[in-house]
């Protein structure tokens, strides 16, 4: 009997680690959705192989891009002045991150999201990590601070 019990709970630790790593397979897969990317250079191509030409060369890490598309180990992405392509999917991190543009730059980052006591100010292409939004602020991080940005002063977000 102790036999079948063990069997019966190791077959459920089982059952239960496959429906989990199903459901995270298929957050994954969600298109579109944003990213970014992990290395400092990241090449860009016109289709999902290394036979393909490179388009271009992204050379910043964390850069934002929306996923729109997988084919088996490649990701089609766009960039935030809308170009398409195609990078190798272990370069692109589910981290999400923004970038500041915005006529009004610098802009300034608050302690809360009342718009109240700054913390950090940016210029145009900072790079920021996205917490949540909501409908006119962002939570963002930048190095160890933390704190909210005006969402229309940023890209790559919707």
């Amino acid at each position: 009997m102790k036999i079948l019990y063990t069997f019966l709970a190791i077959f459920v630790l089982l059952a239960s680690s496959l429906v989990a790593q199903n459901a995270m397979a298929k957050d994954a897969d969600q298109f579109p959705r944003y990213a970014s990317l992990k290395r400092s250079v990241t090449n860009v191509r016109a289709g999902p192989g290394t036979q393909y030409p490179i388009l271009w060369v992204f050379k910043r890490k964390n850069w934002p891009v929306q996923v729109i598309a997988r084919y088996q180990t490649w990701y089609k992405v766009r960039d935030m002045e809308g170009e398409e392509g195609w990078v190798y999917a272990s370069l692109v991190s589910g981290r999400r991150t923004v970038v500041v543009d915005s006529e009004k730059a610098p802009i300034t980052m608050f302690r809360k999201a009342d718009g109240e006591r700054p913390v950090l100010r940016f210029e145009n292409g900072n790079v920021l990590s996205l917490d949540k939004c909501s409908p006119y602020m962002c939570k963002v991080e930048y190095r160890n601070y933390k704190g909210w940005v005006f969402k229309d002063t940023l890209a790559m977000v919707d």
